[in-house]
Parts: structure tokens; C-alpha cells; sequence
């Protein structure tokens, strides 16, 4: 088992585990989301070997736990979560490329309106 301490939004660093058992990975974490069975963000940030959040002097162990992922299915579902985070990123670009091309429309129409009255 692999401990972090990592700082949240809390005073108080959380503690976030990881270990591995024949074929799976676990890792938990005492944040809320974590305590709720959700993905808190400091599992995914050490999932991605972002060191940044933790305060304890292990952050060199991430290795260890990026090697426990390799075939197993936490490492397809962080694969799978990624490439929507980057569709979702590319999406929101798009939406905003769109509102703005709407929005000149309905402007340059109201134009158009305005001078024909």
C-alpha cells in the first residue's frame, strides 16, 4: 500500500491510498467525494503523476503506482476519461464558436430590421 498526503481545499492534507491486489488497483481517499465512492481529484491527478497536491515526501511513489495500472482496467477507464475530457475541452471551443456566429447573426439580421423600419 502506497499512502499520500495530498491538500485539498481543506486545512487538513487528506489521505489518499493505493494498493494493488492480484489483478485490480484500489485507491481511496478521505475527501468528501472520495468518502462518497466518487472520483476525487486527487486520486485522478496521481493517476495522471501530477505531484503537485501532495505534501507528504513520497511523491516519487507515483511511479510505483503508475506501473500498477499498466493492463488493468483502471488504466482503460483513465484512457477512456481522458480522451472525453479532450472531446469535451474541443466541444466547449466548438459551442463557443457557434454562440458567437448565432449571436452575429441575430445581431446583423436586428441591423437589417432596424434599418428597413
Amino acid at each position: 500500500m502506497i499512502i499520500f498526503k495530498v491538500q485539498g481545499s481543506a486545512s487538513e492534507p487528506y489521505t489518499t491510498s493505493f494498493y494493488q491486489t492480484e489483478s485490480k488497483i484500489v485507491a481511496q481517499c478521505s475527501c468528501p467525494a472520495g468518502k462518497m465512492g466518487q472520483l476525487c481529484k486527487h486520486r485522478l491527478c496521481i493517476l495522471q503523476g501530477d505531484t503537485k497536491s501532495i505534501v507528504s515526501s513520497n511523491s516519487s511513489d507515483i511511479q510505483d503506482v503508475l506501473s500498477w495500472i499498466r493492463g488493468t482496467d483502471v488504466e482503460d477507464a483513465l484512457r477512456q476519461f481522458q480522451e472525453a475530457e479532450k472531446n469535451f475541452a474541443e466541444a466547449k471551443i466548438q459551442l463557443g464558436v457557434i454562440k458567437r456566429r448565432l449571436a452575429h447573426a441575430l445581431l446583423s439580421g436586428s441591423r437589417n430590421r432596424t434599418l428597413e423600419e
